[in-house]
């Protein structure tokens, strides 16, 4: 079947490229086990898994499907399924090997990718928290098994991500400990409901390690979950000087022995740094403390489906916090499929929530 979608176009002999919406993308075709989704709304992301794509032979050609994170109503179903049917409101992500664009008028899938949305919930908060609250979830339950009376520290805490992971923390009693790099960062942090342990302000050249040892009474945290890490502070040359009396690297960027620094004994560190490097002193460090470093990488659950069973129940659980209010996703601002391609362009400059594509 044919529909209108958005796919990220690599330009010839680089690895830059442009967005465009396609009038007729054609998906994959249906068999026994998929569901045709009519897309009412898709959370936006920024295109960075292309190199893992192509390193697993995962990408055929030049245009890549745009849009994971779903939310819509069930228009066709394979003679084989079961768990949905026509006419169900539902809610999922596009696994990444997937040719189906999220960010589309249809969208075909596996059954098994799809959860019943909540009748209480919307179409564009279900898209907007989904994705992230897998990533959340991910990170904070199954590697890092974070427990009540627990300070975690997130990195970013008002992207979109960021604020998924805060409430999850808090929904099991955990404190909270963020960081924030511009006014509007701040005022959203301070302005949550429960209140964050501290917010610490990036701006303000204070030392993320001091912070966290003094909200923790020289102890560390417990658990970190950052949003990338950059090797020395030196990376970030035209803020250097600042990053090397304050030990911070520039736009709010830990360097690895800051958050390494952070960690409490026995701490666990779980990062989206797929390159990240430890020379033998950070190894060094991590074995005084007993510490525990993890990569976190969401679609692990849907490129390998030996524990899907799991995977269906952080779908649901999400599903119901976010219908119990315990998650509310913050929604940026929504924009039309026409004018996904111009918000994708300007993507890399939205700190603070998220962006909705509406249908």
């Amino acid at each position: 079947m044919q529909t209108r979608a958005v796919v990220y176009k690599r330009t010839e002999g680089g690895l830059k490229g442009e967005y465009e919406l396609k009038e007729t993308f054609e998906c994959p075709q249906v068999d026994e086990g998929s569901v045709v989704v009519k897309i009412k709304a898709c959370g936006l992301d920024l295109i960075r898994n292309r190199k893992i794509l192509e390193d697993m032979h995962l990408l055929a050609g030049q245009e890549q499907p745009v849009g994971a994170d779903i939310s819509g109503v069930v228009t066709q179903v394979g003679s084989g399924v079961t768990r949905v049917s026509v006419g169900d409101e539902v809610v999922g992500v596009v696994p990444l090997s997937s040719e189906s664009a999220g960010c589309s008028m249809n969208c075909v899938l596996s059954e098994y990718d799809l959860v019943s949305k909540p009748e209480k919930v919307g179409h564009v908060d279900a898209a907007a928290c989904i994705g992230d609250g897998i990533k959340a979830y991910t990170g904070l339950f199954y590697q890092a098994h974070v427990c009540g009376g627990e300070t975690v520290l997130i990195m970013d805490g008002a992207s979109s991500f960021g604020l998924v992971a805060i409430q999850l923390v808090q929904s099991w009693g955990a404190k909270v400990l963020t960081t924030a790099a511009s006014e509007e960062e701040v005022l959203l942090l301070e302005s949550l409901q429960p209140h964050v342990g501290y917010v610490i302000d990036m701006r303000e050249g204070c030392s993320l390690v001091d912070t966290c040892m003094e909200e923790t009474g020289g102890l560390g945290v417990d658990c970190i979950i950052d949003n990338g890490v950059t090797l020395y502070s030196e990376d970030f040359t035209e803020h250097a000087p600042q990053s090397k009396i304050h030990g911070t690297a520039g736009h709010g960027i830990p360097t690895k022995h800051d958050l390494l620094s952070c960690l409490a004994v026995g701490g666990r560190w779980v990062t989206s740094q797929a390159d990240l490097q430890l020379d033998p002193p950070d190894c060094q460090l991590m074995y005084l403390k007993g510490a525990s470093l993890s990569f976190l990488f969401e679609h692990t659950w849907t490129l390998s489906r030996g524990q899907h069973g799991r995977y269906l129940h952080i779908l649901a659980d999400i599903m119901e916090k976010l219908a119990n209010s315990l998650i509310r996703p913050v929604v940026h601002h929504t924009v039309s499929l026409d004018d996904a391609c111009k918000a994708l362009q300007s993507l890399h400059k939205q700190r603070v929530g998220k962006v909705v594509v509406t249908m």
